[in-house]
């Protein structure tokens, strides 16, 4: 397993997994995916280079392979599958081709799966314009009705006990309110012996309690992203085992995708500080991508803050149904 980074020297008693977002409402999760609120804003803004309309991961990039790019999104759903589909093929259900993708928001994994691995996915989430969006891309990329999407809520799935053998959750964990009942709902659907996967932001616990200031600033990353709260690598250890499973493996992805966002920040915001810059980007951004500048800059700007003294790290972990 891949340790997270953690300076030990360093470290704090304080369990930085037990930080919740107290203003956190699920609207504010609908309304960030729906458009609806100044958080979807850097949504918009990116679409001059990745695909949002069908994606929203981060992506995962190695040296020399170009990020800003659908290619990125691509590549970290390849990196899921892969592992996942490892556990199924050793595994007792070798030959099932049935994916469950919990919180699927637009669609794009989901369609991707099928596209490139033979996947018949079924897809929920609890956004009804991810729902209705992701239903439309499929029928235009002429998967449906073997790729499907309804509306239903991590914790409490609209899915029969033991009706599938795979399924995965691609970077939405973050945003559940509840994160060992999703396990616990993930292990409940899945057949015994079956495997699961998913992709999640973690929280670096001395680094977010190192001070008042460190404290402040994770809080204010939770609040741009709309998170309630995120998990350490190793409270997640605990919480996938007491939900019924057996971790198999395990990846902190962090300098394949939030170093690399980090490091796209640096520019962003050293350019936006130039007022006449910031002025004439302002108009065209708004111009291109209906997108308000002042917005994008507040939500790159609490990003960057977390992400430079390291609180944020990404990990993806694969486990089989015990």
């Amino acid at each position: 397993m891949t340790p997270l980074r953690e300076n030990r020297a360093n470290f704090t008693r304080s369990d930085a997994s037990a930080v919740k977002n107290t203003d956190w409402k699920p609207d504010d999760v609908r309304d960030q995916y729906s458009n609806a609120n100044s958080h979807s804003d850097l949504y918009r803004y990116l679409t001059q280079w990745a695909d949002f309309s069908s994606y929203l991961n981060i992506g995962y990039s190695k040296p020399r392979q170009k990020h800003d790019s659908p290619a990125a999104h691509e590549r970290l759903i390849d990196r899921v599958a892969t592992g996942l589909l490892k556990l199924r093929a050793t595994g007792k259900y070798r030959d099932d081709s049935r994916l469950l993708d919990i919180a699927s928001g637009r669609g794009g994994p989901a369609i991707y799966a099928h596209q490139k691995y033979g996947l018949e996915v079924l897809g929920v989430d609890f956004t009804p314009y991810n729902v209705r969006r992701a239903t439309r891309n499929s029928k235009e990329k002429t998967t449906w009705p073997k790729v499907r999407f309804l509306a239903g809520n991590a914790d409490a799935l609209p899915i029969r006990s033991k009706s599938f053998s795979i399924a995965w959750s691609i970077e939405s964990p973050a945003h559940f309110r509840n994160k060992p009942a999703f396990l616990r709902e993930a292990a409940r659907v899945l057949k015994p012996g079956g495997a699961f996967a998913f992709a999640d932001l973690l929280v670096s616990d001395w680094r977010a309690n190192k001070s008042a200031k460190s404290r402040r600033i994770y809080d204010e990353f939770l609040r741009a992203w709309d998170v309630p709260n995120l998990q350490t690598f190793k409270s997640y250890q605990a919480e996938i085992a007491k939900a019924g499973f057996k971790l198999c493996e395990t990846e902190i992805a962090t300098k394949y995708n939030l170093d690399i966002f980090e490091r796209y920040c640096r520019p962003f915001l050293f350019l936006t500080g130039i007022p006449p810059v910031f002025a004439g980007y302002q108009q065209f951004v708004k111009w291109r991508t209906g997108a308000g500048l002042n917005n994008v800059h507040e939500h790159v700007l609490k990003s960057f803050d977390a992400l430079r003294l390291g609180m944020i790290d990404y990990g993806i972990f694969w486990a089989r149904r015990s």
